[in-house]
């Protein structure tokens, strides 16, 4: 057997502090040919320091309450088996800024970080979706007859064969202060964010 496929660790799979399901109503996402992986630090599963090339920036996604959802379900192979990373996020604004980034995200390759309610532990509070290969958008849905003020539906996925090695990555540094300033360090200076809520 594979050494990186041996189970190596007692687990306590329950505790007082259970983690709650769901996500916060905002994503980062940056630019897969974005990042300085050489400059980046990743120990084991956890990125501490996400580091860009000059001149990029990560992007501030904001939507509602309970509008963006992601998993990251095993994709069984004949050979390996992976991971598929997947984000979904739904959008109530239209403006032609909106769209327009809409319309470059589906031509692009992200990273998306996501942040979830109460995971239980501040070091996977925050989490990686894309990291190895990157997302790519695989379903958009904008509908003028859907509900509940939902003007588009945007689906992020792995890609074909661009399949995740392992669960999401944490992304932590130090204190949840230091990291969630670490994420906003990866904005542009002038912080204007694409919001999909208006």
């Amino acid at each position: 057997m594979k050494t990186c496929a041996k189970i190596a660790s007692s687990l306590v799979l329950a505790a007082c502090v259970s983690a709650a399901v769901g996500l916060e109503s905002s994503i980062y996402i940056v630019n897969f040919d974005d990042i300085d992986r050489a400059s980046s630090t990743v120990t084991g599963n956890v990125i501490s320091s996400l580091v860009l090339n000059t001149g990029a920036n990560g992007y501030k996604y904001e939507s509602a309450k309970n509008a963006i959802e992601a998993n990251s379900p095993l994709n069984k192979g004949t050979y390996l088996n992976r991971f598929d990373h997947n984000i979904v996020f739904r959008v109530f604004s239209k403006t032609q800024s909106i769209k327009d980034e809409l319309g470059k995200l589906a031509q692009a390759r992200v990273v998306v970080i996501v942040e979830n309610l109460n995971s239980g532990s501040d070091e996977t509070h925050f989490e990686v979706y894309g990291w190895d290969a990157g997302l790519e958008m695989t379903d958009f849905q904008a509908a003028t007859t859907d509900g509940d003020g939902v003007v588009a539906t945007v689906t992020l996925n792995s890609g074909d064969n661009a399949k995740e090695s392992d669960l999401p990555k944490s992304f932590y540094s130090t204190s949840l202060a230091t990291t969630r300033a670490a994420l906003e360090a990866l904005l542009p200076a002038s912080s204007s964010s694409s919001e999909s809520n208006g």
